[in-house]
């Protein structure tokens, strides 16, 4: 089923890590889309919880640098 996570994102200051975010999230199983804004500082992930949680998508973000605002 899908689920979509809106989260808030720091450290994201140009379409450049729009993209890195995107294209990281979107290699990842069970994600379906993603939407980043760094003027907005959000990133929100359409994906199917029964192939990958929330966790998993907060850990791939920080791995890039950006933190994920609880």
């Amino acid at each position: 089923m899908s689920e979509i996570l809106q989260l808030t994102v720091t450290g994201m200051t140009c379409g450049g890590c729009e993209n890195a975010v995107r294209r990281t999230l979107l290699k990842t199983t069970g994600v379906e889309a993603v939407e980043a804004s760094h003027a907005e500082s959000t990133v929100n992930v359409t994906f199917d919880d029964s192939r990958v949680t929330p966790a998993v998508l907060k850990e791939k973000i920080e791995g890039l640098g950006y933190e994920v605002m609880p």
